[in-house]
């Protein structure tokens, strides 16, 4: 499906809702309260849609399409005789523009400190009435703008759960949370706090399928694996006390898991709130400097991946208790007196 949208021809899943009637800036001025309405549109039209496909790859293509349908469509902010579909997809777009919005325009800001001409990068200011920020400045508004835009997406997300769209329902997020043990924000939170954010449980979900995959299935078995996943899928009228136990217990290993995973792969701005805070209370106990952060970093994943590593000898104790001769953990090679070999 296409459109045509001032002048060009673009495919739907590459529109950004932005600047319908040539109103761009104006709504952009709304949704941030910074953004310049007297700024020209085309300036941040890149990073719009750069910030657009970055919010599709964690919601999906379908939702997103569905929003930039309505967007285009004449019924869009109709002011009588809308049908409850329509406000419904009123309410979508208007949720969806938010975050884009708002890391747009930080992104811009970022990018128009200096003018770019041909005799070389310039700052242009009004010496007498104007100053440049000092970086401390430029850091904590930058940090600001990027938890404000990070809020706007868990806002996002509760709003697409709370609705019966089947574009949310039946995207690849969600059918993905269906095969997991940890397969919401609340039962992550409740193992480890991540400020009950959608955004980071979503993003992390690579990591949480990993752990699943590679820790979980590998410490039960198959077999059993296969069991605990269907018992906790389609729980039975009867709790079943051991495969309570076991579940619990995974449930445990695997939120900690992640968190060691993800402090590893993903920048600190990426991290909760409350994550973030944990790591600064460390770097500031350690009187770190700005060179002294990888060695923080380091402390920091060292103490998650030693809690993570006692939640699953915790659950590999409860398992050989419950099903001792089922697995045979050998946590010491078998020596064997004719083996005269060894490798090293």
């Amino acid at each position: 499906m296409y459109h045509q949208t001032n002048g060009s021809l673009t495919t739907l899943n590459m529109t950004i809702i932005f600047n319908k009637g040539g109103k761009g800036s104006v709504e952009l001025k709304e949704l941030t309260g910074s953004y310049y309405a007297n700024n020209d549109f085309n300036k941040i039209k890149t990073e719009l849609l750069l910030e657009t496909e970055k919010l599709i790859d964690l919601i999906g293509e379908p939702i997103y399409q569905r929003a930039a349908a309505h967007y285009l469509s004449d019924r869009y902010l109709a002011t009588a005789d809308q049908t409850p579909e329509e406000k419904l997809n009123d309410s979508l777009v208007q949720h969806i523009q938010l975050p884009v919005a708002l890391m747009a325009s930080f992104k811009f800001y970022q990018s128009n400190l200096v003018s770019h001409e041909d005799g070389g990068r310039k700052v242009k200011i009004d010496e007498a009435n104007e100053k440049m920020a000092w970086e401390w400045m430029l850091d904590r508004d930058d940090d600001a703008h990027t938890r404000k835009a990070f809020a706007t997406i868990d806002r996002l997300i509760r709003f697409l759960d709370k609705t019966d769209l089947p574009e949310w329902k039946d995207s690849e997020q969600k059918l993905a949370t269906r095969q997991l043990f940890i397969n919401n924000t609340e039962a992550f939170n409740d193992v480890y706090p991540i400020d009950n954010s959608p955004r980071f449980f979503y993003s992390s979900l690579p990591f949480n399928k990993e752990v699943q995959r590679k820790v979980i299935l590998r410490t039960l078995g198959a077999e059993k694996y296969a069991q605990l996943l269907a018992y906790f899928q389609s729980p039975p009228e009867q709790d079943d006390e051991a495969l309570e136990k076991l579940l619990a217990l995974v449930k445990t290993v695997i939120p900690i898991q992640v968190m060691a995973l993800a402090v590893k792969r993903f920048p600190v701005q990426v991290l909760p709130e409350g994550v973030v805070q944990q790591y600064k209370s460390l770097s500031a106990s350690r009187h770190a400097s700005q060179a002294a952060s990888a060695e923080v970093l380091k402390v920091f994943t060292a103490n998650l991946e030693r809690d993570a590593a006692q939640a699953l000898d915790d659950l590999k104790r409860e398992l050989k208790s419950q099903y001792p001769d089922a697995h045979k953990y050998q946590y010491l090679p078998k020596n064997d007196p004719c083996n005269v070999y060894f490798r090293t």
